[in-house]
């Protein structure tokens, strides 16, 4: 049975298909969508998506009759199964990848989604600058850890691209409309992130 991603790509669901495509799994994608009438045959109340996700949000996975929701945990849980290389090598690599993951959710994700909405992402006329001038001074401290994380090592795990990275980027690709001329570690970490063919790929799905 193939695995099943659901949710749109316009969505944290495009944490689950890049992991898929990094890992080179197979994998159907059915965009079911969080706007749209929940009762059409991609809406939330889809009975297999129901299935996968009884709360009804996105992303969700059906894996061979597994399912899994939460998209930092998604991720960790195809890292850990199928490895090749995302999956850390160590006991201390796994800590980093938990570590990093939940700091994206806590400390990053929510500040980023309101920066982005009030910056660039809202019409115009519903942005609030002051909003996202707040979110920007919230987002300072992170984003100067993991520029202080990444002073002497490539990527967050070590010398490798991990599950770790793929969590944070995904939390983080808005970030590269920032000026990261202050925290250049970082800016070369989301390039190189970024610049992986299975990020090309599954970032095309939304159209950047």
């Amino acid at each position: 049975m193939t695995l099943k991603i659901y949710g749109i790509a316009a969505s944290r669901a495009i944490r689950a298909l890049w992991m898929a495509e990094e890992l080179g799994l197979p994998y159907e994608h059915v965009p079911i969508h969080y706007r749209d009438d929940p009762d059409g045959p991609l809406g939330r109340n889809n009975p297999q998506f129901r299935r996968a996700n009884p709360m009804g949000r996105i992303p969700a996975i059906d894996d061979d009759g597994f399912t899994l929701w939460e998209s930092m945990a998604i991720n960790l849980y195809l890292a850990r199964k199928h490895g090749q290389g995302l999956w850390p090598a160590t006991v201390e690599g796994e800590g980093l990848a938990y570590q990093w993951s939940f700091f994206a959710v806590t400390e990053v994700d929510p500040n980023m989604v309101e920066w982005a909405s009030h910056a660039f992402v809202l019409p115009e006329d519903k942005r609030e600058p002051a909003r996202a001038a707040a979110a920007l001074e919230n987002l300072a401290r992170p984003l100067a850890v993991v520029e202080a994380a990444l002073a002497h090592r490539p990527y967050l795990a070590g010398g490798a691209f991990t599950v770790a990275d793929l969590n944070l980027a995904s939390a983080m690709f808005r970030a590269r409309r920032m000026d990261h001329a202050a925290r250049p570690n970082l800016a070369r970490w989301l390039a190189d992130c970024f610049a992986r063919p299975a990020a090309r790929r599954t970032w095309a799905m939304r159209g950047e």
